[in-house]
C-alpha cells in the first residue's frame, strides 16, 4: 500500500491540491477481482468479481459484478453494467444504462446510454445511438447518430444526426450530415450525401448518393437516385432511377420511371428518358463516341414483334387527308417527305427489253390459254403470291410497263396486219372493178 501511495502522488500530484476529489481509488477490500484497474470516485465496487476491467472516472461501472475486459472512462460511463463483458465506454454516461450487452464501443458523452442488452454495437459522437436498448450491430459514428434507436439492428450511420430518429428500421447505411434523419422503421436504404433521404420515414429499398438527393421521399421503395439534389420532387413513387444532377420526376408519385442526364426530366409511368429536354444538343450515340444527332445509331435498329417507327413532327405532315405520301432520306441523311421515286440496279431490269429484236413476244392465243388456266397475265404476280410475299415496287412497276408495253406491241401488229389486210382488200376491189369495167365495154 505503501508503493501505491507513492506512485499515485508520482503520477498524480493534483491529489494534494484538488478537493473532494479521487484520483487513485485505493480498494476496499483487498482483492475486487483481479486484473481490474479502477480510479475515481465510486469506481466499480469492492464485491466485483470480474476481470480486467479498466473503470476510470466518478461511479463508473459501479454495478460491476461479474463483467470482464471491459473499459469505462468517464463519469458514470458503464453505470449499470453487471455482466457485460468486452465493452468500452468513454465519455460521461456512455454506457450508463448497460447491463449485460457485450462487444460494445460508446465513445462520447452519452453515446450508447441507454443500451441495455444491445451487442457488438460502436457508437462514436456526443449522443449517438443514446436510446438504443436491445439493437444489435449498428455503427453509429457522429453527434447524435442514431439517437433514437430502440431495437434497430445491423445500421451503419456516419454524420452528424445521420439516422437520428430511426428506432427500429435495420440494414440501413447512412453516410452525411443528416442524412436519413426522419427515418423511423423503413428497411435497406442506402443513404450517402448531406441531408440525403432526409425526410424518408417508411420508404425502404431506397438508393440516394448526393447532395440532398431524394430529400422529400417519405414512404417510396425501391429508388435509385444518383446526383446532387436529384429526386427532390419524389414523396411517395416507387421503382424509378434519376441518375444525373438535379435530375428529376415532374410528380411525387411517378412509378417505374427512368431519367438519365443532368436536369433530364422524366412526366410519365414506365418511361424513359434520356437529357435535358429543354436542351436542344443533346445527342445520344449507340455504337459511336461522337452522335450528331439526337439519336445516332450505328448498325442495324431491329424492331420486333411488329414494332414500328412513328414521326410525330416531320416539317409537314405525314398524311394529308387520306392522301399518303412518301417518307425518303435526304443528302444530309435527315428524313423528309418527298416526291415518289423509284430506281433500278441496272437497265436490264426495266422494260425497254420489250423493243429488243431478240424479245420473243408471247402470241395472243398462248396469251389466253395461260390465263384460262392460271387467271392472271404471265409474269404478273398472282393475288395468293401478293398475300404471301408481298410487292417489289420497282419490279412490279416494270413488270406492269412490260405488259403495257407488250399491250403496244399487240396493237402495232394488229394494227400492220389490219392495213395489210385493207390493202390486200382494196387491191381485190380495185381488180373486181376493173374485170367489171371490162365487161361492159365488151357489151
Amino acid at each position: 500500500m505503501r508503493y501505491l501511495l507513492f506512485w499515485g502522488l508520482l503520477l498524480f500530484p493534483g491529489i494534494l491540491l484538488a478537493q473532494n476529489n479521487l484520483v487513485i481509488r485505493a480498494p476496499s477490500s483487498i482483492t475486487p477481482g483481479s486484473n481490474n484497474v479502477l480510479i475515481g470516485i465510486g469506481a466499480s465496487n469492492s464485491a466485483m468479481t470480474g476481470l480486467s476491467n479498466t473503470v476510470i472516472g466518478r461511479n463508473a461501472g459501479i454495478s460491476i459484478t461479474s463483467g470482464a475486459n471491459n473499459v469505462f472512462v468517464g463519469t458514470q460511463a458503464g453505470l449499470s453494467n453487471t455482466n457485460g463483458t468486452q465493452n468500452t465506454f468513454v465519455g460521461g454516461l456512455a454506457g450508463n444504462d448497460n447491463t449485460t450487452g457485450d462487444l460494445n464501443t460508446f465513445i462520447g458523452a452519452q453515446a450508447g446510454n441507454s443500451n441495455t442488452l444491445g451487442t457488438s454495437n460502436i457508437y462514436i459522437g456526443f449522443g449517438s445511438g443514446n436510446d438504443n436498448t436491445i439493437g444489435n450491430n449498428n455503427t453509429f459514428v457522429g453527434t447524435s447518430s442514431g439517437t433514437s434507436s430502440t431495437i434497430a439492428s445491423n445500421n451503419s450511420f456516419f454524420g452528424a444526426s445521420a439516422g437520428q430518429n430511426n428506432r427500429s428500421g435495420t440494414n440501413n447505411v447512412f453516410v452525411g450530415d443528416q442524412t436519413g434523419i426522419s427515418n423511423t422503421s423503413a428497411n435497406q436504404n442506402t443513404f450517402v450525401g448531406s441531408q440525403s433521404g432526409f425526410d424518408n420515414t417508411t420508404g425502404a429499398n431506397n438508393t440516394f448518393i448526393g447532395f440532398q438527393t431524394a430529400h422529400n421521399n417519405t414512404t417510396g421503395q425501391n429508388n435509385v437516385v444518383i446526383g446532387p439534389k436529384s429526386g427532390t420532387a419524389i414523396t411517395t413513387g416507387n421503382n424509378n432511377v434519376l441518375l444525373g444532377a438535379n435530375t428529376q420526376t415532374t410528380t411525387s408519385s411517378l412509378q417505374n420511371a427512368v431519367a438519365i442526364g443532368t436536369n433530364a426530366r422524366v412526366a410519365l409511368n414506365h418511361a424513359i428518358v434520356l437529357g435535358d429536354p429543354t436542351n436542344n444538343s443533346i445527342a445520344v450515340g449507340i455504337g459511336t463516341d461522337s452522335p450528331q444527332f439526337p439519336l445516332d445509331v450505328r448498325g442495324i435498329i431491329n424492331l420486333r414483334n411488329n414494332g414500328k417507327i412513328k414521326f410525330a413532327h416531320l416539317s409537314n405532315p405525314l398524311f394529308q387527308g387520306t392522301t399518303d405520301q412518301f417518307l425518303t432520306v435526304d443528302e444530309q441523311g435527315e428524313t423528309v417527305l418527298a416526291k415518289h421515286r423509284l430506281r433500278i440496279d441496272n437497265a436490264n431490269q426495266w422494260s425497254d427489253k420489250v423493243f429488243s429484236a431478240t424479245y420473243s413476244l408471247r402470241p395472243l392465243a398462248s396469251v389466253a390459254t395461260y390465263i384460262q388456266q392460271h387467271g392472271h397475265l404471265p409474269g404478273v404476280p398472282s393475288a395468293d403470291e401478293m398475300v404471301k410475299e408481298g410487292v417489289d415496287l420497282v419490279k412490279i412497276n416494270a413488270t406492269l410497263l412490260e405488259k403495257i408495253e407488250e399491250l403496244t406491241l399487240y396493237s402495232i401488229q394488229l394494227e400492220i396486219e389490219t392495213k395489210t389486210r385493207e390493202q390486200k382488200q382494196q387491191a381485190e376491189i380495185d381488180e373486181l372493178k376493173a374485170l367489171v369495167k371490162q365487161l361492159l365495154e365488151k357489151k
